[in-house]
């Protein structure tokens, strides 16, 4: 085991430079998946349509489950991570068209 905290630190600095990079992308891409639910949001206010259709809630967590199990990662993972982000959006949507 590396005792140096230095050392450590050179050690995982490539690494910890990639997660951040990815880190980034990956909030990046948030931002517009979140923005593009806005607009949704107002969409459903104008058209009177609840903010949540279970349908597409099922079908959005269950594919970002099924394909991150394709790629090796654990289903059970994403699709909770995808239920935390799909209630943030229905908040999200109730809010804006909650204020109209």
């Amino acid at each position: 085991m590396v005792e140096n905290k230095i050392a450590v630190k050179e050690i995982l600095k490539p690494y910890r430079k990639l997660i951040d990079d990815l880190d980034k992308e990956l909030v990046s891409l948030l931002v517009k998946r979140f923005k593009i639910i806005e607009e949704v949001a107002e969409i459903k206010h104008k058209y009177n349509i609840p903010s949540v259709l279970q349908d597409r809630v099922d079908e959005v967590r269950n594919n970002a489950a099924d394909m991150a199990a394709k790629e090796g990662l654990s289903h059970e993972f994403v699709y909770e991570l995808y239920s935390k982000m799909i209630d943030y959006a229905c908040k999200l949507e109730d809010e804006i068209m909650n204020s109209k």
